[in-house]
């Protein structure tokens, strides 16, 4: 992926430091939208402007004029709360300037949304940095791309880069699944009765089995318990630790839900959980990660280890073959988005206007309460 290559603009000094308006006024060809939409939110305004040691990210005035063109900027309109959350999530916590930013080819720096509702990520929710060639990629939910545009526009509270397109907050689990076309993990997690304990759990990494994958133990699936469904699934989840693809190691293990080890492996440019191949990489949730794989994992054969001259790992069940359909899917609606179902490759995939876009009104002060110990609760006082 062509990356672009930063304009390296870095207006401000220590010594002649800028306030936020100041940096947003200097720029209004380009963040007219965004100083607009800030404004209108008097409340939000007042805490990105005394916000210390933060990144902003800001849409640039086309990015935000095809936002205002989405159903998101209804649901923007509709929802303060949302809207607070979206606004944070455009938001680092602390400091990165270009340098930081491309210091490594894959990094998940933590955003300042942290409302339960939208995020159950310790530290807040991540956002996924690709640096190559000098530029910045951003990754958001459903693997939505955002380029740099322009970066190191300093000011008191820290630094702003320019994106080219709006941040997409990372969907619940069970959307996000869906999002990645993994209607028979959806339908295993809706009978087992277990959708509720995983969307609700904290920092969690999911090993989401594909459609293919349930197909191949296809004849096998009608003779499961729920209890044994419940199980596999369990294996397929480590819960209390988000583990990213720029953390895996060779040979690392890991004790999941279930309660039994998994097997993480690096073998020809391609990783491995136990037998099964991810095919992709670094799907973000609301709670966790998710990497989708190729296999479905089983309890009782944890040391099932793979063959990477092989595309297809054989299954880890005994006895399994394909009925030539993919089970759990009855009554399971798939959205227009969904990507085509990922393969293997030779490694995990890492993902893929002056208008003014929402006029809100005044955000209601309820909305500012989740980032108010971000933020300082001075700050918030001084606006009730």
């Amino acid at each position: 992926m062509q990356l672009k290559t930063l304009t390296l603009l870095g207006l401000a000094s220590a010594a002649n430091a800028q306030t936020l308006a100041d940096v947003l006024a200097e720029n209004a060809a380009t963040l007219s939208s965004l100083t607009s939409f800030l404004q209108s939110e008097e409340v939000i305004y007042e805490l990105f402007a005394n916000a210390q040691d933060v990144t902003l990210l800001a849409p640039s005035n086309e990015a935000l004029a095809r936002l205002n063109a989405t159903p998101l900027a209804n649901e923007l309109l509709s929802d303060p709360n949302y809207l607070t959350a979206f606004l944070a999530y455009h938001v680092l916590n602390g400091t990165f300037y270009a340098s930081n930013l491309t210091s490594s080819p894959t990094q998940f720096l933590p955003t300042i949304l942290d409302l339960a509702a939208y995020s159950n990520v310790t530290g807040g929710q991540r956002l996924q940095v690709q640096a190559a060639d000098g530029g910045v990629n951003f990754l958001s939910g459903n693997g939505e791309l955002s380029t740099v545009e322009s970066a190191n526009f300093n000011y008191t509270g820290g630094t702003i880069h320019i994106i080219d397109n709006y941040l997409t907050i990372p969907a619940p689990l069970p959307a996000a699944l869906l999002e990645q076309n993994l209607t028979a993990l959806v339908g295993a997690v809706t009978q087992a009765g277990v959708a509720e304990t995983l969307t609700n759990a904290r920092d969690i990494t999911l090993f989401a089995p594909n459609n293919a994958a349930f197909d191949a133990i296809g004849n096998l699936v009608s003779e499961l318990t729920v209890e044994q469904l419940t199980g596999i699934l369990g294996y397929h989840v480590i819960v209390g630790q988000t583990v990213y693809s720029s953390q895996i190691e060779d040979g690392a293990t890991a004790t999941t839900f279930q309660g039994g080890d998994i097997t993480l492996r690096v073998e020809d440019g391609s990783v491995f959980v136990n037998s099964a191949r991810v095919v992709k990489a670094d799907v973000l949730c609301a709670n966790g990660v998710i990497h989708v794989i190729d296999g479905v994992l089983n309890p009782s054969n944890t040391d099932a280890e793979p063959n990477p001259a092989e595309s297809t790992q054989a299954p880890a069940f005994s006895g399994a073959s394909s009925t030539g359909g993919v089970p759990f899917t009855s009554g399971i609606t798939v959205p227009t988005s969904a990507p085509t179902e990922p393969t293997a490759t030779s490694g995990p995939d890492s993902g893929n206007g002056d208008d003014t876009p929402v006029e809100a009104g005044a955000a209601a002060q309820g909305a500012a309460l989740g980032m108010a110990a971000f933020f300082g609760a001075a700050v918030l006082l001084a606006q009730l």
